[in-house]
């Protein structure tokens, strides 16, 4: 019995007249329309409003996320957009390409040290600085206008994969409004997931028509908009393998695996051109491919949570309900725990089922998903387990989710059983996802108004969490609010006793309004009550230096020294040999100063100023006047024209 392919709710391939001329993109030819006194709709009218169908799926993001425009800056932005030096100027964009996105905090190390290289994020932000200024409502505007552009880049890409229209506007029409994507618009400094879209999208696109013309621009046009998808977002990284498994399913007639494995290998090999260009452009800005705090976790409990971060991601995907800034996740520590097996069965489960499905474009939409979600489940290993799952990493991945959903629906919709109501059955179903995800987020956008907003939206999410009551502690103490920040903190305290987070918050709180004494002591509370576990050993390594400083300024200096030496010992890492290093300076011990700084120097970015002028100071002391004219010189080509110490280093370099 001869086999039939074709795509889900397709007919079947015939053979065809010869002479017959056949297209890709064939238009269907207008149905013959006879005159008709009923009142009827011409339906020729119909068809030509088909061409306005693309037009669906951006409206629905423009409308889903109007409500963003009257929110105000929040969380990062207010760093970001109105103390960041860097975009003040037009002038300054070629210096985005060679600095990291924090290389404006050049008096914080602790803001300094990082590994984000995202040009494009930076380039945008001082274009959106040059027409808006400081008006929020014009940046929210731009991250609404860059979500409907990447709704209709996906009818596009869709419709190319598919050679189904309707496919195409279901998928871009789900994505457009899934609630998700709340944190991707609503949060301006979340645009770097729309913007990537903005240029991968395209990229993609090219590829597919290199892959139905030959026209070698096409894959010229992939190749560089695949470049500046790289420098808006490291992300971009798993496009040559979607592509390789698109190769791959495309030639089904090669002999053997081997054969179809070696083509496929062919055209994602051309990809490795612009992504060695971006690497060199990234180590020659961080001074290496990545510097900073560097990864945190064993790496064998980081694979072992992976199957857990898949499901809560697809769990955020499928029912998006209680939106949060945090979805905190404890490591998986044992193979043999449920926390594991589960998660491990659902996938496996999920994936078979997709194989069994035979259908090549369902595979696609589910090898879209997990390449794009693998570099933010790469990164678990960096981030605090509150920050481990982040909504804004499904900005891409959700492409491939709608896609699937797509086919599903449309399958429906063809589905000839039972009555044959499966088209009224779709209809429904999409009416009731699209006006349902539209309400929830826009609700979602409105936790988005401020940082204040942010915060206390967490802790409604999670009222048991520790790490919510935490942050708004620190928001409420930031916004004037001193006896509701001591509340929140303390709550946190009678969640979890051993929340070190919530010690250094009420050490800080103490610390600013003069007690020093008892911000010292919630330190040592901290010391005492923590467990050190690969979770909490880097907040315990940040409370210990905190509290050596403190001491230092108390005049206790061995039991300063004491905690930051124990602060190193459980996390090595270049804010705590900087700050070590201040501590020797103050204490004239050049040698041990230049000691630290020298073990510092080589994982802070380039434009970090002032460690050179403390090795300076520390050269100096020692008698090394030649090093120490060198490190000042550097400061002086590195600092900001208003730095308050840039006076006090050009007078001691004319001094040497």
């Amino acid at each position: 019995m001869a086999k039939h392919k074709g795509k889900i709710g397709g007919a079947s391939k015939s053979k065809k007249p010869a002479g017959t001329r056949t297209s890709r993109n064939r238009v269907p030819v207008e149905p013959r329309v006879t005159s008709s006194n009923t009142g009827a709709p011409s339906p020729n009218r119909l068809w030509r409003w088909r061409g306005w169908y693309p037009v669906i799926p951006p409206l629905l993001a423009i409308l889903s996320s109007l409500n963003t425009l009257w929110n105000r800056f929040a969380a990062d932005d207010t760093v970001q957009v109105l103390n960041n030096g860097l975009i003040q100027s037009i002038g300054n964009i070629p210096l985005a390409f060679t600095t990291s996105v924090w290389s404006f905090a050049t008096n914080d190390i602790k803001m300094s040290v990082d590994s984000y290289y995202r040009p494009m994020f930076n380039v945008l932000f001082m274009l959106n600085n040059a027409v808006f200024g400081r008006a929020a409502t014009g940046w929210h505007l731009v991250n609404v206008l860059v979500h409907a552009g990447v709704a209709y880049l996906i009818f596009l890409v869709i419709r190319e994969l598919t050679e189904n229209r309707t496919v195409a506007i279901l998928s871009a029409a789900l994505f457009a409004v899934h609630p998700a994507h709340s944190e991707s618009v609503a949060w301006i400094s979340g645009v770097t997931d729309p913007l990537l879209a903005l240029f991968l999208l395209p990229s993609f696109y090219c590829y597919l028509r290199f892959r139905a013309t030959n026209r070698r621009i096409y894959m010229s046009a992939a190749l560089l908009l695949y470049l500046f998808g790289l420098l808006s977002k490291e992300t971009a990284i798993a496009l040559p393998l979607i592509i390789g498994f698109r190769e791959f399913s495309r030639n089904e007639q090669s002999a053997s695996p081997a054969g179809r494995l070696t083509k496929a290998a062919l055209i994602p090999a051309l990809f490795a051109l612009p992504t060695v260009v971006y690497l060199l452009m990234r180590t020659n800005a961080l001074s290496g491919l990545v510097f900073g705090s560097g990864l945190r976790y064993p790496l064998d409990l980081s694979l072992m949570t992976i199957p857990l971060a898949v499901s809560k991601y697809l769990a955020l995907l499928i029912a998006p309900k209680d939106y949060s800034y945090q979805h905190f996740m404890a490591l998986v520590d044992s193979i043999s725990s449920a926390r594991f097996l589960l998660p491990a069965a659902l996938i496996t489960t999920i994936s078979g089922a997709v194989l069994l499905s035979r259908s090549r474009d369902l595979m696609f939409s589910a090898v879209w998903f997990i390449a794009t979600l693998a570099p933010a489940l790469a990164a678990i290993r960096a981030f605090d387990p509150e920050y481990l799952i982040q909504e804004r990493y499904l900005y891409l991945p959700s492409i491939g989710f709608c896609m699937a959903l797509a086919l599903g629906i449309r399958k429906l919709a063809c589905w000839k059983r039972y009555g044959g109501n499966g088209a009224f059955a779709a209809a429904a179903i999409t009416i009731v996802l699209i006006a349902g995800w539209s309400l929830a987020y826009a609700k979602n956008n409105l936790a988005w108004y401020d940082t204040v907003s942010v915060c206390e939206n967490s802790v409604a999410a999670a009222p048991e969490s520790p790490a919510a009551h935490s942050a708004l502690a620190l928001t409420y103490f930031e916004n004037g609010k001193p006896r509701p920040a001591e509340e929140q903190a303390k709550q946190a305290l009678a969640i979890d006793a051993h929340f070190i987070p919530a010690y250094m918050s009420l050490s800080y709180f103490a610390k600013s309004v003069g007690r020093l004494d008892q911000a010292i002591d919630y330190l040592e509370q901290a010391r005492s009550q923590a467990e050190e576990t690969p979770l909490t050993k880097f907040k315990l390594a940040t409370a210990l230096l905190n509290l050596g400083l403190l001491r230092a300024q108390q005049r206790d200096y061995d039991k300063a020294e004491e905690a930051i030496k124990e602060s190193l010992q459980v996390w090595p890492r270049a804010v705590g040999w900087y700050y070590f290093g201040q501590y020797y300076l103050e204490r004239s011990r050049y040698e041990d100063a230049r000691a630290m700084f020298e073990e510092a120097l080589p994982q802070t970015p380039k434009r970090f100023a002032p460690i050179h002028a403390r090795l300076g100071l520390a050269y100096e002391r020692l008698g090394q006047t030649s090093r120490a004219r060198e490190s000042y010189e550097r400061y002086l080509e590195l600092a900001t024209a208003n730095d308050p110490e840039r006076e006090q280093i050009r007078l001691r370099l004319a001094q040497l």
